[in-house]
């Protein structure tokens, strides 16, 4: 396996403390919400362990690997048993397991279409956690052997050095380069002003990368512990080009991506801000300041679900209506081409599914997240 090490950079390191978390058969029974509601639970589940001081952890990786026997043989090996569920996943996959503590498989059982996308493995942090010493090799050999489709690194401050607020009030003065326009806030409160949740995003759910830096200590319900984590989640082509310089460079490659995308820093008397110099705590945080290279080549796909409901209708619109009548309004005639049609889907229309449930995955989270709220202040 590679180095790990980067040169006087962040170390990427497995996670230490306990997970706190229940194993695969005790958790079964609330894994298997078969709403919408599920699935945000699922990419939700965070563990309790911390990065060590100066280290950077894997918490959050998702990947497709081909559907043959070798890599049915290798996940075996990788997570042991599997505990399967009576569904498959989004509408991907028709069946599924859970792996580890919350970690998922899913796969196709048509083989034509399983020959198209694979097997998914979806690991949330605890899962992540759960992988221990083995989490480092695992995600070499899914960069070797398949596309990592999502990977969050995280990083934490113990020592006090900055918080979500202190985000937000940069973002509010200014004091902040980066190529995002805006930043959105979340905050939970108990009645009577108790802050129960503190969020801050960078970056839209639809693009390469988002940042979010939160207050772990009141998501651990840990009330006076200083801990703050960002996170870097990178999706797309970001997220494999990513993961293989991790393993090459270390925690620098990461530290480098976030140093292209945003850096806080003190207000100076430069016309252009790009001159002014790094924030302390910034700089502290980090250690290096130097942004790394760019690893996307090409374009992102452009196909969105709505560009699709435009060609429908202006190009298939009366073809559409004339089979449907056709065949006395019943919708299934047009379900089963759909389904058959699945088979031939690009990957570009794939993209725009998922980046359409992603969107409305991000609205069940805040729609969540407000509920959430209004109860604790009842």
């Amino acid at each position: 396996m590679p180095d790990n090490q980067g040169d006087g950079a962040a170390d990427v390191r497995t996670p230490t403390g306990d997970t706190g978390v229940l194993r695969t058969t005790d958790a079964l029974e609330g894994a298997l919400e078969l709403d919408s509601v599920s699935i945000v639970h699922h990419e939700a589940a965070s563990s309790s362990l911390e990065a060590p001081a100066g280290s950077i952890i894997v918490d959050y990786l998702r990947a497709t690997l081909p559907d043959n026997r070798e890599t049915w043989q290798a996940l075996d090996g990788w997570f042991g048993p599997s505990q399967m569920r009576p569904v498959g996943w989004r509408s991907y996959y028709s069946s599924s397991a859970i792996v580890l503590d919350g970690g998922l498989l899913a796969w196709c059982d048509d083989p034509s279409v399983a020959e198209v996308r694979g097997v998914l493995v979806d690991l949330p942090g605890r899962a992540c956690a759960a992988m221990g010493d083995a989490l480092l090799p695992f995600l070499e050999w899914c960069v070797e052997r398949g596309h990592v489709a999502r990977i969050d690194f995280a990083m934490d401050d113990r020592s006090g050095l900055f918080s979500p607020q202190t985000i937000v009030d940069a973002w509010d003065s200014g004091a902040v380069v980066s190529r995002w326009r805006a930043y959105k806030e979340l905050r939970t409160a108990a009645k009577g002003g108790e802050l129960l949740g503190h969020t801050v995003y960078m970056g839209s759910r639809s693009s390469d990368a988002v940042v979010r830096v939160y207050d772990k200590a009141l998501e651990q319900k840990r009330p006076g512990m200083r801990w703050v984590r960002l996170e870097l989640e990178a999706k797309g082509k970001l997220s494999h080009a990513l993961a293989a310089k991790v393993l090459e460079h270390g925690g620098a490659a990461v530290v480098g991506q976030l140093n292209r995308r945003v850096r806080f820093v003190e207000p100076g008397t430069d016309s252009n801000k790009r001159r002014w110099q790094p924030a302390a705590w910034w700089e502290s945080f980090l250690g290096d300041l130097t942004a790394g290279p760019g690893l996307i080549i090409g374009q992102e796909p452009t196909c969105t679900i709505e560009q699709v409901g435009e060609y429908l209708e202006q190009q298939a619109g009366p073809s559409l209506w004339a089979y449907l009548e056709a065949h006395g309004g019943d919708v299934s005639c047009l379900t089963d081409i759909a389904r058959r049609s699945g088979r031939r889907a690009k990957p570009r229309h794939i993209a725009a599914v998922q980046r359409y449930q992603e969107q409305t995955l991000d609205d069940l989270r805040r729609q969540w997240a407000e509920r959430s709220e209004q109860e604790a202040i009842q």
